[in-house]
């Protein structure tokens, strides 16, 4: 039985993040060509999204290659405290969208405008999420509360 070493492992992930970076790039440039032969705003609206979040997708691979291949990627207690009242505020923020957004779809009834206002949800819930997640990154640095 062989257990790849730490290095393997990184190449290994590493291998995916670049291989993943390519079905995003695929990504782009089809949602480009949508975008590029319809007057469609709800299409375009979609595939601008689509076109957006694989842009973004593709910076985060690349920021967790780079953080394999040249320098690790560092948060310190210090640096976090120092944003962490904006963080908390912005959180707050994220809550009333979520809010707003469930009071708009118990109204909605056309299919079109829906579908928008679920993806809008999913998205704030989503902003919710990553903030939640670095609270429990700064609990990991400061063990008894912080």
């Amino acid at each position: 039985y062989y257990m790849a070493t730490k290095k393997e492992n990184q190449e290994k992930i590493v291998s995916f993040l670049k291989e993943w970076q390519k079905i995003e790039e695929a990504s782009i440039k089809n949602a480009a060509k949508v975008i590029e032969n319809t007057d469609n705003p709800f299409l375009i609206a979609v595939m601008q999204i689509i076109k957006s979040d694989s842009a973004n997708h593709k910076k985060i691979e690349q920021l967790i290659i780079d953080h394999y291949e040249k320098e690790t990627l560092k948060l310190n207690p210090e640096e976090l405290m120092k944003f962490w009242d904006l963080i908390e505020e912005h959180n707050d923020i994220e809550k009333k969208t979520i809010e707003l957004a469930k009071q708009a779809l118990a109204d909605v009834k056309q299919p079109i405008p829906e579908y928008l206002l679920r993806y809008l949800l999913k998205d704030e819930q989503k902003h919710d999420e990553l903030l939640e997640e670095m609270e429990k990154i700064k609990g990991g640095m400061y063990p008894y509360g912080g």
